[in-house]
């Protein structure tokens, strides 16, 4: 079958088309027996705006093929086919929205899609990879002839992936019911999945006295009226130089939310470069619309409880609360951190002691100190704290 070219299809009338889309798109030529039969095999590949236009499209094709004495046997075949595995597929978006773990989701849709070694792998932000049922990381296959990965999201962000048989989503609109199904689903199965991952990420946490480093950006609700759909780049931006800058400094991402970051560290010294290099990156990072972004730190130290879903304990508490007293620009740490330093201060880096601050719901006031070094800010606002418990120097014991 010779190609059309662009004039000789410009010249066809629209009768001569299968599919016309309410933008005058014109698909599917059907203006001789060579491009009708073409039309017949690659008819369940178009996408079509509506199962009105799909009848219709068919309808077309049917009388065009019966005008050239076409007997469409296999066509019919498969869109029997078809159909039927769409009243599957429509049965599954009930079904699905009612089951509640990885494996069930998986086996109905082995079910309903005849493929028995499809799998979900779920999107996991805490460890930046797809996760299995069992909260395992999973590396999606690379592209094959029998193998395809259909990747689901949500709101932009990656969300699920469903790795199968090339075959088994190769019809469009069983592709798109069978994904509108899991995105249903995927709501209660992205729930467990996310807790067995932090159970798994939690018992290799680090243990003992420890430090940890919360973080989180200021005016973020500012940002985000300023770029509206766009903050969602911007974040993901400033998620990539934290998390670059934990691992740098050999610490661990306890857990990311919104704007804000949970990092821990089995030594101080570790913490206080992270906190160092994030502030030095941001400041240095050009951001959309010369917008100034200032990222808030607080470091705290202590011995927290190890439990399945991560740290519990007062020092958790101190940590986020001292993070939250900080300005945009600023790192603060307590006097567990400032002791747990002493020693071992990195060259051209001091500390501002900006005496006891109570914080709300906490016990008893802490002792604040301002991490000063090159290129950073060194004038910011009081601590963002109740009342200062008081203003004198507490003297090192």
């Amino acid at each position: 079958m010779a190609p059309l070219d662009e004039k000789t299809r410009a010249r066809l009338p629209d009768s001569a088309f299968a599919y016309i889309d309410s933008r005058g798109t014109r698909r599917l030529p059907i203006n001789d027996e060579a491009h009708v039969r073409n039309a017949l095999a690659r008819f369940n590949q178009v996408r079509f705006e509506n199962e009105v236009a799909r009848d219709r499209a068919r309808a077309r094709l049917l009388r065009a093929a019966k005008k050239y004495g076409i007997v469409p046997v296999g066509f019919m075949t498969g869109q029997l086919q078809s159909q039927s595995r769409q009243v599957a597929a429509g049965k599954a978006v009930i079904e699905l929205g009612g089951l509640g773990t990885p494996d069930q989701l998986e086996d109905r849709l082995r079910t309903v899609l005849g493929d028995p070694t499809l799998s979900v792998l779920y999107w996991s932000d805490s460890v930046a990879a797809y996760l299995d049922g069992h909260g395992q990381p999973a590396a999606l296959p690379q592209d094959a002839e029998d193998r395809a990965v259909t990747l689901l999201g949500r709101e932009g962000r990656p969300m699920a992936a469903l790795v199968h048989d090339r075959v088994a989503l190769k019809d469009p609109d069983l592709a798109r019911s069978v994904t509108a199904a899991v995105t249903l689903a995927i709501e209660n199965a992205w729930m467990h999945s996310e807790i067995q991952a932090r159970a798994s990420d939690a018992r290799t946490l680090p243990t003992g006295f420890v430090t940890f480093l919360f973080t989180d950006i200021e005016d973020s609700t500012g940002l985000v009226r300023r770029l509206g759909d766009r903050y969602d780049a911007l974040l993901a931006d400033v998620r990539r130089l934290l998390r670059a800058a934990v691992r740098a400094a050999a610490g661990r991402e306890v857990e990311t939310r919104a704007d804000e970051m949970f990092a821990v560290f089995e030594q101080a010294p570790a913490g206080l470069e992270a906190a160092i290099a994030i502030q030095r990156h941001v400041q240095a990072r050009s951001w959309p619309d010369q917008l100034q972004v200032r990222v808030r730190i607080g470091l705290h130290a202590g011995r927290p409880t190890l439990t399945d879903t991560g740290y519990l304990g007062l020092a958790v508490h101190v940590a986020s609360r001292i993070c939250f007293a900080s300005n945009g620009g600023q790192i603060l740490l307590s006097r567990a951190v400032r002791d747990a330093i002493a020693g071992s201060e990195p060259a051209g880096v001091n500390f501002k002691d900006l005496g006891l601050h109570q914080f709300h719901g906490l016990p008893q006031p802490e002792q604040l100190f301002q991490v000063q070094a090159v290129d950073l800010p060194t004038s910011f606002a009081p601590p963002r704290t109740l009342a200062a418990a008081s203003r004198r120097r507490v003297a090192r014991p």
